[in-house]
């Protein structure tokens, strides 16, 4: 009896391990299957309007009529792939909490043996078995759960911080876009006038007024606007597909789409911006330096375990035997001794990894200084040069206003006003281009302070919409 009392709590150990055992659920993952969904996804998504309505706290007409940089940019936290892998890996870090919370499993050592040397009339078998039973000393586990649990919110901040490194390249797409949209426009209108201009010229060629050179020279002019008139086409096309691949969409996605540039066809305030300010909260809030700092908490928490490390666990053996009718109990521990060494190895190694992430925080520091300052520096510069191009713009359309003054007096003849015209639409393309500067400030300028300028979006919208989980 005793021993059959032995074995159906054995038994019962091993099926109430067995009970809490997860299986194994094969999930496919196929190339073919992957590629229909991204070729699927759009700007009308009902997944993405739910998400757009949480993150703005406010519904909206759907799908929208036309999207800016702010729209696109929740888009892209909803679509884009890099901050999909950062909250996968932040999944991954987060379930590490769970490794490092468990306590280790007990475990038994049934055995029975058989005596060849006593009577026959004798029980010849007897049963016995040990409980091992690990304890952590020196508050190990909790050591643990901080490391794991620093490294977690470490994963949560790096989610944030891609998400601000997908909003700059998202800027950068739309602003190019927009470039690439007003640069064809503008030479268009340079074609236009060239052409214009050079049907004036083959009439006074015609009427022996000017000579051939003269009129080659007009057409060697139009064939080169025709050539970047092409080129601005290509550049047209292929920034759609930049802002496309900045979204997280297939380049299809956005055909019939309309784009806001409204926010980048005037210049920034620039100037009213408190650099100061923001560069103190950058330098203590930016995503990536909190992330720093969980990084060093973590070191803190992994050089705490391995002092605590020197600390032997207890392993407990309680044991049973039944003999002869005889029940034997006993009761034994196991302790590791410390004599050939006291853990210094793991905790020389986890000093100098603290150490390590200390001088990476400060590099981490001074960089971000460096390029706010950098930053800055580049508003300034663009600030005065748009100064000389905002005054460049308004001579030359004074100075077409006077050639067309001109004009109705008959005191210049049309080819007069065409090439005035034509000085005009270069001046706006330069202005453009000086245009384009400010805003990449300003993208520069939003990157390196990790803050929302000229933006309808918060900093908390930005980090509690990346956060929330989605399923395109």
């Amino acid at each position: 009896m005793h021993k059959l009392f032995s074995i159906i709590i054995v038994v019962n150990f091993i099926g109430l391990g067995l009970t809490g055992c997860a299986r194994f659920q094969e999930v496919p993952l196929q190339a073919p299957a992957t590629m229909l969904n991204m070729e699927a996804r759009t700007l009308s998504d009902a997944g993405l309007y739910d998400f757009m309505v949480a993150a703005l706290a406010k519904d909206s007409v759907w799908p929208l009529k036309s999207w800016n940089i702010d729209q696109l940019s929740l888009a892209a936290f909803y679509y884009h792939p890099d901050l999909a892998l950062a909250r996968a890996q932040a999944d991954t870090v987060d379930a590490a909490n769970m490794t490092a919370a468990q306590r280790p499993n007990p475990s038994i050592n049934p055995s029975t043996s058989y005596l060849t040397h006593i009577a026959t009339t004798a029980m010849p078998w007897y049963a016995l078995g040990n409980l091992n039973i690990p304890i952590e000393t020196a508050g190990k586990r909790g050591f643990r759960m901080d490391k794991a649990k620093h490294l977690s919110a470490a994963a949560k901040l790096r989610i944030k911080e891609t998400a601000w490194l997908v909003r700059a390249r998202l800027r950068l797409a739309m602003l190019e876009t927009y470039a690439a949209q007003e640069a064809e426009r503008l030479l268009q209108r340079q074609l236009g006038i060239q052409q214009a201009m050079s049907v004036s010229l083959e009439q006074q060629f015609s009427a022996g007024e000017i000579t051939r050179l003269e009129l080659m020279r007009t057409h060697l002019a139009l064939n080169q606007l025709q050539l970047n008139s092409s080129a601005a086409q290509k550049r047209t096309a292929e920034s759609r597909v930049l802002l496309a691949a900045a979204v997280g969409l297939p380049v299809t996605a956005l055909s019939g789409i309309t784009f806001d540039f409204s926010d980048l066809a005037k210049p920034p305030v620039l100037e009213r911006i408190p650099v100061r300010d923001l560069r103190s909260i950058a330098l203590q809030q930016r995503p990536d330096v909190l992330a720093a700092l969980a990084d060093y908490d973590a070191a803190q928490s992994a050089l705490q375990l391995e002092i605590a490390n020197q600390y032997p666990n207890v392993q407990a053996n309680p044991g049973y035997a039944w003999e002869l009718g005889e029940n034997l109990w006993t009761l034994g521990a196991l302790i590791q001794l410390p004599v050939l060494h006291q853990n210094q190895g793991p905790i020389a190694e986890a000093e100098a990894r603290r150490h390590e992430f200390a001088v990476r925080f400060e590099a981490l520091q001074l960089r971000i200084l460096g390029d706010i300052d950098r930053a800055d520096a580049g508003v300034a510069a663009v600030l005065s040069k748009w100064q000389v191009a905002e005054k460049q713009k308004q001579l030359q359309q004074d100075n077409l206003q006077s050639a067309q003054a001109l004009l109705q007096a008959g005191e210049v003849d049309r080819l007069a006003l065409l090439s005035t015209a034509l000085e005009n639409a270069i001046a706006e393309r330069s202005h453009l281009d000086v245009l384009i500067e400010t805003q990449q400030a300003l993208n520069t300028l939003e990157d390196t302070l990790r803050f929302p300028l000229a933006s309808t979006l918060t900093t908390t919208q930005i980090s509690d919409s990346v956060l929330r989980k989605t399923s395109p």
